[in-house]
């Protein structure tokens, strides 16, 4: 219902939406004024089209073919960037790449559908529940890790966060949300690091209500060992009703999501797809070494 409401209110509201208070895509030339080198700029470009190629070759990505790549440095001292693909003038996915300690590129999750990571619909319908359509603001993306990435709004009277998918209200709790990215913070980043890797197996499912069932209040976690995920993969294989949680540091804010597929490379790296919609066609990928971090998986 979610995404239902978004699309409503996009047309309630589009026409009057302060240009201003969105952070659009900055194009491939311009990136030289913000973080990369020229010759960065081509070499950021190259790699997120190769993998944007060898991912588009699978059915579930073919909305990807002959995509235009679009993309923006995602907020203050994160050395990640944004990349939105678009077709025909409508966003059909999306990649974060990250930058690594040795100066190379790292995909760190991506996505398909169009209503992607920080998409345009969540911040205006956060600015319409704030009030704040017709009021001078800023909105700019942060981006801790894929788990935690909001919009920052801020007014006159106040700064707001909102989440970077679905623009719903984050408590204000414990994170400084503008740290830098240190060596170790790079090092310790998940994701893919092969500049040319291949998929190797993928599977999907269909969407279910996430909360549908609630066995985070009922029962334990899936007990997943040392770098074994073979559980999980089992699961989704067997058409499963997998839950995601993942607990805010101050446990005053609780995400759930839908396990809806995964996509392992050649090399073993292996992305979750995750869904908040029964009605939705979004997914997000997301590393499972990051999500076995930072959460849990229910039956």
């Amino acid at each position: 219902m979610r995404k239902l409401l978004i699309r409503w209110t996009t047309v309630a509201v589009l026409s009057t939406v302060l240009l201003a208070a969105s952070s659009p895509p900055v194009p491939i030339a311009a990136l030289s004024v913000l973080e990369v080198s020229i010759s960065a700029e081509t070499t950021l470009e190259s790699q997120a089209q190769s993998w944007v190629d060898e991912l588009a070759s699978k059915s579930d990505y073919s909305e990807w073919k002959s995509a235009t790549l679009a993309i923006s440095p995602l907020g203050p001292g994160t050395h990640s960037w944004l990349v939105l693909l678009t077709k025909k003038e409508t966003i059909v996915g999306y990649l974060v790449v990250n930058a690594t300690e040795d100066g190379k590129f790292q995909l760190g999750e991506y996505g398909i559908g169009e209503y992607p990571l920080f998409n345009e619909q969540s911040l205006q319908l956060s600015l319409l529940q704030l009030e704040l359509i017709n009021q001078p603001n800023q909105a700019e993306k942060v981006y801790v890790h894929p788990l935690q990435a909001a919009w920052r709004i801020t007014s006159k009277k106040a700064v707001y966060y909102r989440d970077a998918n679905s623009g719903e209200d984050l408590p204000e709790y414990n994170i400084n949300w503008d740290k830098p990215a240190g060596d170790n913070e790079l090092e310790n980043r998940h994701g893919l690091l092969s500049s040319h890797a291949k998929l190797a197996h993928y599977r999907s499912i269909g969407s279910f209500d996430p909360y549908g069932r609630m066995p985070w209040l009922t029962k334990k976690p899936i007990a997943i060992q040392s770098n074994d995920y073979s559980t999980i993969v089992t699961a989704i294989k067997n058409k499963k009703q997998l839950r995601y949680t993942y607990v805010s540091e101050d446990n005053s804010y609780r995400a759930v999501w839908s396990v809806v597929g995964y996509d392992e490379w050649e090399n073993g790296e292996l992305f979750v797809a995750l869904d908040t919609d029964e009605d939705s066609s979004d997914r997000r990928y997301i590393p499972m070494a990051l999500l076995v971090e930072k959460g849990k998986f229910y039956r």
